[in-house]
């Protein structure tokens, strides 16, 4: 594991914390992080339209270290929102507010997490059989 001090993430982000909310995730949380890991972020913007957050998250693009991976949290699929609600720390913004905030996120996961995990697969076989079978319908 290499150190990163929370400081040091704290000043490279020190341009978000008047405007978002931000939380770290993945493997400095988990506290699995190796030489070439990246740091992610995600920037909560509070926002619904998604172009906005589209304009927000080009704009973040090039403002921290090359090994920050900053994205906006509104834009990212819900399996990834969810697991970043799992296990998250919050860099700016208040830590009460921001799990409220995510309620809504935690529902929305409720609502389609057995649709999302009934279509995964459990490996490589598993894949390979289904696709031969639809070849073989198609044929």
């Amino acid at each position: 594991m290499i150190s990163v001090e929370f400081g040091y993430i704290r000043e490279k982000l020190d341009f978000l914390k008047e405007k978002y909310d931000v939380v770290i995730f993945g493997s400095f949380v988990n506290g699995e992080m190796r030489p070439k890991s990246d740091i992610d972020i995600a920037v909560i913007t509070h926002r619904t339209d998604k172009e906005i957050n589209i304009k927000i998250q080009k704009n973040l693009f090039g403002k921290a270290p090359l090994k920050f991976e900053i994205r906006v949290f509104e834009l990212l699929p819900i399996y990834i929102q969810f697991s970043i609600i799992e296990n998250y720390r919050v860099v700016y913004g208040d830590l009460l507010e921001i799990s409220e905030y995510f309620y809504q996120f935690r529902k929305k996961w409720d609502d389609c997490k057995n649709r999302i995990l009934m279509n995964q697969f459990k490996n490589i076989s598993e894949k390979l059989q289904l696709l031969e079978r639809r070849i073989e319908y198609l044929e």
